[in-house]
Parts: C-alpha cells; sequence; structure tokens
C-alpha cells in the first residue's frame, strides 16, 4: 500500500519539476505511483507544457497524450460555453467565465494546460429565470445536483446536454455563506475572449477569493492545479495581502488564509508565506496532511467546513439554511417525486 508521505514526496518532486524544469529528469519513469499521483492532481498537461524536453521519454510520452486528450475536451467545452456566452448577450444577460476555462486561457496561455471537467457560468441573480430559459433553449436539461438547488436564492444550477455540464453560477458561493459584494464582482470583471467570443472575467483578486472559497466548499480536498492557479492569480505578498484584505470586508477570509498557507508550503508559492496570516492549527494540519488520494473521512470534513466561516453567526445562518434545505430534500424524493425541470418551473421549449 502506498504510504500518504510516498504521495505527498511525488507531488513536492513534481511541483519543483514545474518550478524548474530541467529537475523534471530525475522524476522516475517507471514508478506507477508518480502517474497516479500526477494525473490525480491534474498536473500532466502543464507538466507537458513546462517540461516536455527534459522529462524522461515514457513520462513525456504519457503526459503528452494527456495534454491532447484535455485540449480536445477543452475545445468541446469551449465551444458550448461561446454557444452560451452568446444567447444569453443576445437575451440582455451578462455573462462571466468562470474557472478552467478563463484559467487556461488568461492564466496559462496554451491550449490544453489547464483540464477542466465543466462550463462554469455566472449570471446576475436576479436574471436567473432568464438564464433557465436561454439554456433551455439550447436543449440542456436542469439537473437535480444538491438539495435546494430550485429555490430562488440558491447560488448554481447544474444543466446537461449530450454528456456536457454547465453549471450555472447565480452566486459565487452560497449566499449565507458570506457576504461578497456582487456589485463590485460585476463592475470590476475584466474583458476577456473566449475563443472567438468577447465575454468577461472575473478581477484577478475576485477570481482568486472565488478559487479559496471552492477549495474551502471541498474542504481542500483539492487537486494541486487549483494551488497553481492561486499562485498565478496573486503572484505576489502584495497583491496576495490586498486579496486577504477584501476577503476580510466579505467575511471569506478564512478561507483564503488557509489556501495561501497550503499554498506557501510548496515551491511556487514559498514567497506568499508573509501573506498567509496567522496559519491557525487546521490550516497547519491541512497543510501537513495535503497531498494524499484517499478520501477525507466525514467527520474531518465537517470540522473543515465549519471552521472555515469567518463568524459563528455566518456558520450558524448557513447550517439553518441547509438544514431546510435537507429536510426540503427528503420530502422531494420520498413524497413530491418531482423532477428537475418540473422543481424549477422550467416549461419546455417548443421544437421549432
Amino acid at each position: 500500500m502506498n504510504s500518504a508521505s510516498d504521495e505527498r514526496e511525488h507531488l513536492n518532486a513534481l511541483l519543483t519539476a514545474l518550478d524548474e524544469p530541467d529537475r523534471a529528469a530525475f522524476l522516475p519513469p517507471n514508478d506507477p505511483l508518480l502517474m497516479v499521483v500526477a494525473r490525480h492532481h491534474r498536473l500532466t498537461p502543464l507538466l507537458s507544457i513546462r517540461c516536455g524536453q527534459t522529462l524522461p521519454a515514457a513520462l513525456a510520452e504519457a503526459f503528452r497524450r494527456d495534454r491532447v486528450v484535455t485540449a480536445a475536451r477543452n475545445m468541446i467545452l469551449g465551444q458550448a460555453a461561446e454557444e452560451c456566452v452568446r444567447a444569453f448577450a443576445s437575451a440582455g444577460i451578462a455573462a462571466i467565465v468562470l474557472k478552467g476555462l478563463d484559467f487556461e486561457t488568461r492564466l496559462y496561455g496554451r491550449a490544453g494546460s489547464r483540464p477542466t471537467a465543466d462550463v462554469d457560468l455566472l449570471v446576475p441573480n436576479d436574471q436567473r429565470r432568464l438564464a433557465f430559459a436561454v439554456l433551455d433553449r439550447l436543449g440542456y436539461e436542469p439537473r437535480a445536483a444538491a438539495p435546494g438547488f430550485d429555490d430562488h436564492d440558491y447560488h448554481e444550477v447544474a444543466w446537461t446536454r449530450a454528456g456536457l455540464e454547465v453549471d450555472l453560477h447565480l452566486a459565487l458561493a452560497p449566499f449565507a455563506r458570506c457576504r461578497i459584494d456582487y456589485a463590485a464582482i460585476w463592475a470590476e470583471a475584466e474583458p476577456f475572449v473566449l475563443g472567438e467570443t468577447p465575454a468577461r472575467a472575473l478581477s484577478r483578486p475576485h477570481a482568486a477569493i472565488f478559487q479559496a472559497l471552492h477549495m474551502a466548499i471541498d474542504h481542500f480536498e483539492v487537486p494541486a492545479i487549483y494551488l497553481i492557479d492561486l499562485m498565478q492569480l496573486l503572484p505576489s505578498v502584495d497583491e496576495a495581502a490586498a486579496a486577504r484584505a477584501l476577503a476580510h470586508r466579505w467575511h471569506c477570509e478564512r478561507p483564503l488564509d488557509t489556501a495561501l498557507s497550503l499554498l506557501s508550503r510548496f515551491p511556487q508559492g514559498r514567497l506568499l508565506r508573509a501573506a498567509a496570516g496567522g496559519r491557525s492549527g487546521l490550516a497547519q494540519r491541512i497543510a501537513d496532511s495535503y497531498g494524499r488520494t484517499t478520501r477525507l473521512s466525514r467527520p474531518e470534513q465537517l470540522l473543515r467546513k465549519f471552521r472555515h466561516f469567518d463568524t459563528a453567526t455566518d456558520a450558524l445562518t448557513y447550517f439553518v439554511v441547509q438544514s431546510r434545505r435537507n429536510l426540503g430534500e427528503v420530502m422531494e424524493r420520498h413524497l413530491r417525486h418531482r423532477s428537475a425541470r418540473e422543481r424549477l418551473a422550467v416549461t419546455k421549449s417548443p421544437v421549432s
């Protein structure tokens, strides 16, 4: 059985190779655990780009194949995202491209460098019904992805079409979780070109805070590519410190603090150590245990979730709202049996 220390050792070696490509020559080509760790952390495409000339031949070929697959997948996702953005624009709905498709273009600048699993788009919450109608006309079906997804204040709704998923965000995190200034989010969004379609992306400080929130929602059990994204978004101590000050005002400082503490343990992020705040005991433990490919226990997940609210009031509010949603979901599944479309009250568009 592979030990957690072996996995962390391999992850450190892979991250060091990304930082110093000449070191890639020393990666063990015949160690199956290395490939498991590299793929789990979604690093193989970026390693192919940055270290392709110095990698051992077997690793270079495996990583190159992963990059080709990633480029093909991202091209399909990008085309779907462009279609959605254009359709939203025609309906008068602003849209911001989030996460993977944004990062590949804006942070890495090379096709196939940053794996992503779906299309993530943010639209204004007060236009959710109009956005639902647009996705319906494009042939997408809503999916009951989480308890309360059909609530008027739920922060995201998943839509699928032919195996492709669009995650429609109405907010960057549950509204009850923190106090993000959405007027600032939209006012400071940056022009962004996705393929051939004009769009918008989050400003870098806002994208960094969203990245940290996303990591916290996933209990910091996330692939290392998320850390590299964060380092690209906040490349200096001053930028990281400014983002922390903004996160403090928005009641999401703890997630960013832990994310920076975690990043500061690895080669690319050591310069950010000074911006990582007080490094709480929990943040230290998360950093010390990071790198395992095994799942966290449920008690540890819950501890990480509730310790990453900035205030007890925020945690209590979130707990009350989620409890209501969980109860409602039990009733839906056992008593009402409504489809996701029925729950959202979306009438199927007629076939033209």
